[in-house]
């Protein structure tokens, strides 16, 4: 059975949004590939969230570029991406889960996110059942 987990990432505030967007597909992704091999999910999306040019009108995170709302206050948004990574089955993400903890790959990785996350904000959770409705 799949196994999915979401994971949130508020972006290095000396990036604009476009170029932390730039870093995660060009640069971050890449690494995890070339690091990860076979263990690098099967399925790995990614999600920006909308934002509108409006100086002084966002939360902390995001001062001049506020998320496009549509109901809350952009203080309950200090996001910037969502990740959703699939892989075959619990097994396999324990496997990858134990590659990224492995102190060569771990510094690695950690030196990436220093660069274009904001250091600890990066949050993760396991997805259970997902259902799905269409038109």
């Amino acid at each position: 059975m799949a196994y999915t987990v979401l994971t949130f990432f508020t972006r290095n505030p000396s990036m604009t949004p476009d170029e932390f967007k730039d870093y995660w597909e060009n640069k971050n992704i890449p690494l995890m590939q070339a690091l990860l091999g076979d263990l690098f999910p099967i399925q790995y999306r990614r999600h920006y969230l909308a934002r509108i040019e409006r100086k002084g009108f966002g939360g902390p995170a995001n001062p001049d570029h506020p998320p496009l709302m549509l109901r809350g206050s952009p203080n309950d948004f200090p996001l910037d991406g969502i990740a959703e990574m699939t892989w075959e089955d619990e097994k396999t993400f324990q496997k990858f889960y134990k590659a990224i903890h492995e102190t060569d790959t771990a510094l690695k990785l950690a030196k990436d996110e220093d660069l274009f996350l904001e250091p600890g904000t990066m949050k993760a959770v396991v997805v259970g059942d997902s259902t799905f409705t269409g038109r």
